[in-house]
């Protein structure tokens, strides 16, 4: 009978701490939903700086840029290479100033898949607006140790093959909801990129990457650091710098 007995509790002491497990799971959309949030503004103003490896070989270059919402951004390269090069988004069409040529692309079809100025984000990357939890379903497959931070594992697919990454993986601060690092698919199966967070900040009391590495998997021994230099955000920005004559001045 005592064993029966003992079974018993130790029964009921398994699912109480299974039932408690799966309170404390944190549900996968409103995890995604707290991501979007904490990287969501009305504007942003940063200058940054991409430090660009290939091999041996290391090229730096500079940038301010602002933005509004997810659809307006514009960029101007500082660094002496690149000085007055300019870059305008609106919605899903994307313009380059070239002032050597003192002309204007517009990117498109394959050229979005290229390395932006050489690095390993794509033009299609700069393109991306729509939130993760528009984008994607989610699912939290566990929890690991990120850098000394407890994280959730969360795996995005995407709800349309529109979508630039058939599957992503997070690493998702679970008391920060910052992305720590995410690994992206193709519809293949093949990995593309991945992307680690190396420094995290406070910024306006919300937590950004402001430092960040990301390899372009089908590049040999290349990354792209990007370090935020300076960050606004919420500033006040004229709509008229979001026009192709600014973009040509």
């Amino acid at each position: 009978m005592r064993c029966t007995i003992k079974a018993i509790y130790a029964s009921l002491a398994l699912s109480a701490l299974a039932a408690s497990a799966q309170a404390q799971a944190p549900d996968a959309a409103e995890l995604l939903a707290r991501v979007d949030d904490n990287q969501a503004f009305s504007s942003i103003a940063y200058e940054a700086r991409m430090e660009i490896r290939v091999g041996s070989q290391l090229r730096v270059k500079s940038m301010r840029a602002w933005a509004m919402g997810a659809d307006k951004a514009f960029v101007e390269f500082t660094n002496p290479e690149d000085a007055g090069t300019r870059m305008l988004k609106l919605g899903k069409d994307l313009w380059m100033y070239f002032p050597s040529e003192q002309d204007t692309v517009r990117i498109s079809g394959h050229l979005l898949k290229e390395g932006m100025m050489g690095s390993d984000f794509s033009y299609e990357d700069a393109l991306e607006s729509d939130e993760l939890s528009e984008a994607y379903a989610a699912s939290v497959t566990g929890e690991e140790s990120v850098g000394g931070r407890r994280a959730y594992v969360v795996e995005l697919k995407a709800r349309t093959q529109a979508a630039k990454y058939d599957r992503r993986v997070l690493k998702v601060d679970a008391e920060r909801f910052v992305v720590l690092a995410e690994d992206m698919y193709a519809r293949s199966g093949r990995l593309l990129k991945t992307m680690e967070a190396v420094k995290v900040e406070r910024v306006s009391g919300r937590w950004y990457a402001t430092e960040l590495v990301l390899r372009d998997r089908l590049r040999k021994d290349s990354s792209t650091t990007m370090v935020m230099v300076s960050l606004e955000l919420n500033p006040a920005l004229d709509q008229a710098m979001f026009t192709r004559a600014a973009l040509e001045r």
